[in-house]
């Protein structure tokens, strides 16, 4: 962009257009540190979709119940009753701490874009894509609701913290009407009548006043959902390969260990929901249908009668070639004296780990083309 060549667009029609908020967004995002960009309308197009789903999100929250006491962080986490945490509850405050740490360390580090993009992964993809899904039927039980609500408050609390240097407006506007400025007459600083008069808490502050009310995050139900999330983001690639994207009548069939088929059991009714299944059963052999390599087994589409084979085994046979290029990198890294004298031994146990799996990988595909002749 030049503006002695006049193809600038103009800050004002930008604004009218996506919103002032949208527009900060949507810069900054696309603005590493140091760096000259190419300006793209589109990613302030992204910014605008931003907002929405930040607005929406919590007009879902105020639609899903009465707000408890919001006034500050330890109102919130008082609420919170640790003998009603699932896995799911676990998953969203160790994301929730984890991109509050990362955003910390951007904001130190001035790297605003790497902190924007942090934000709407977290936000969009864990809070949104997931936990709100999830919580849909924690919601409708009595039991469970008022914990589920609590946690959603101070979800969306921080992230309004968090979000506020880059879109000012809308997250002051969504700070009062979920209560989270407190008594109307508050003072600045004693429970925040504006947003910027709050103190933001780092993840450390609020895992120790969670600690203090009796929460400590289960680290095994967070690996958990981890691995039922690429469960079902392994299952809507697959579905979107064959064109069946859009399509909720479909079967999976899962062959998998005792404990794999334990945790995606207890599990069911959610992983349907989120994959857009009709159902998913567990297999002991299963001939003739696409496949992909999950970490809580092998998932199979049944749809061998409308499935390209060739197209199927050209698929497994290029992600086969891939998996093996990245076991031969793996094995060099470690074989490298360089590199095994000077690695932290945490480093090397988790290049260890990632070669046994991309093995265990490897084999599982060349077991699926085989299969397919």
């Amino acid at each position: 962009m030049s503006k002695s060549l006049g193809n600038s667009p103009d800050p004002l029609d930008l604004i009218e257009k996506y919103g002032a908020d949208g527009l900060r967004f949507g810069i900054v995002s696309i603005a590493p540190q140091g760096q000259d960009i190419r300006f793209q309308e589109d990613r302030i197009e992204s910014g605008k979709n931003f907002c929405n789903k930040l607005w929406n999100a919590c007009r879902f929250r105020q639609m899903s119940g009465e707000a408890g006491d919001n006034s500050t962080l330890e109102a919130i986490i008082s609420r919170l009753d640790p003998a009603r945490f699932d896995a799911d509850d676990h998953a969203i405050l160790d994301r929730l701490f984890s991109a509050t740490r990362e955003v910390g360390r951007c904001f130190y580090a001035y790297e605003f874009s790497a902190a924007a993009q942090t934000l709407y992964g977290f936000f969009w993809s864990d809070f949104c894509d997931w936990y709100v899904e999830v919580s849909k039927s924690k919601l409708l039980d009595p039991v469970t609701k008022p914990n589920c609500l609590a946690i959603q408050d101070l979800v969306l609390r921080q992230t309004l913290l968090l979000l506020h240097p880059f879109i000012p407006f809308i997250t002051e506007e969504l700070w009062h009407l979920l209560g989270y400025a407190g008594p109307e007459l508050a003072e600045p600083g004693a429970g925040g009548r504006f947003i910027e008069d709050v103190r933001l808490e780092n993840a450390s502050q609020i895992a120790a006043t969670s600690l203090l009310h009796g929460l400590t995050l289960d680290r095994a139900a967070v690996a958990e959902v981890e691995k039922l999330k690429e469960f079902v983001a392994q299952a809507r690639a697959l579905k979107a390969e064959h064109n069946l994207a859009s399509r909720r009548d479909v079967t999976f069939f899962v062959i998998a260990g005792d404990a794999e088929w334990k945790v995606v059991a207890a599990n069911l009714t959610s992983l349907k929901r989120m994959a857009a299944a009709a159902e998913i059963g567990r297999r002991t052999e299963v001939d003739g249908a696409p496949a992909v390599v999950t970490p809580l087994g092998t998932l199979y589409l049944d749809l061998a009668s409308t499935v390209d084979l060739g197209a199927e085994k050209m698929r497994l046979a290029k992600e086969l070639e891939q998996i093996t290029k990245h076991i031969a990198g793996t094995e060099a890294r470690l074989s490298n004296p360089a590199f095994a004298s000077k690695a932290p031994p945490a480093v090397l146990e988790g290049a260890r780990k990632q070669l046994a799996e991309q093995q265990a990988k490897r084999v599982e595909l060349a077991r699926l083309l085989q299969a397919l002749g």
